[in-house]
């Protein structure tokens, strides 16, 4: 299963974001898709397992009402409703140095999504979402779920003049 969910944030609402993280000091510089040396980027992890890993509360909120609203939109668009069970939530932050991985988020058991956060993106920049081959264009505000076992990875990318900002949701099914 692979949806999409258009404009779950708005492009003024994915300006605010962005300009938010890129200026916070919340980011780790080693993030990896397979825990590897190379390929290493930005970014944070706010929960996993379950549990508060980052504890910033107005992150910890606004992600946790973002997911309310990621249900919302997915409800309305494809009439499919998630349980609240969150068991990790993180950001990536990539450039034309980074990359990742092919890997899966976890076994059975879950859904993963991403949600792409950058406010501005042209197709020629690369960074799409690849899951198994197939290829999801990287659309400002929209977020995609697919079931966490599905190989994934972002496209390389060209220059690009921006951070390409995502955050990835693992929920319990």
């Amino acid at each position: 299963m692979i949806k999409i969910i258009n404009n779950v944030l708005s492009i003024e609402d994915c300006f605010h974001l962005y300009r938010s993280l890129v200026n916070s000091n919340i980011w780790a510089l080693n993030r990896s898709s397979e825990n590897k040396n190379g390929g290493a980027f930005p970014g944070i992890t706010f929960i996993e397992g379950s549990k508060i890993i980052y504890d910033n509360p107005y992150w910890i909120g606004y992600f946790n009402c973002l997911f309310d609203r990621i249900n919302q939109k997915l409800q309305e668009q494809h009439n499919f409703l998630l349980d609240r069970r969150i068991f990790r939530v993180a950001l990536n932050a990539q450039n034309d140095n980074h990359y990742t991985e092919f890997h899966a988020d976890t076994t059975k058991g879950t859904y993963s999504i991403v949600g792409f956060l950058t406010p501005q993106w042209a197709e020629e920049w690369g960074g799409e979402l690849n899951i198994e081959g197939k290829i999801m264009k990287y659309k400002p505000g929209d977020f995609i779920i697919f079931n966490s076992e599905k190989l994934h990875r972002s496209q390389e990318f060209k220059k690009i003049p921006y951070w390409r900002l995502s955050v990835s949701y693992v929920i319990d099914k």
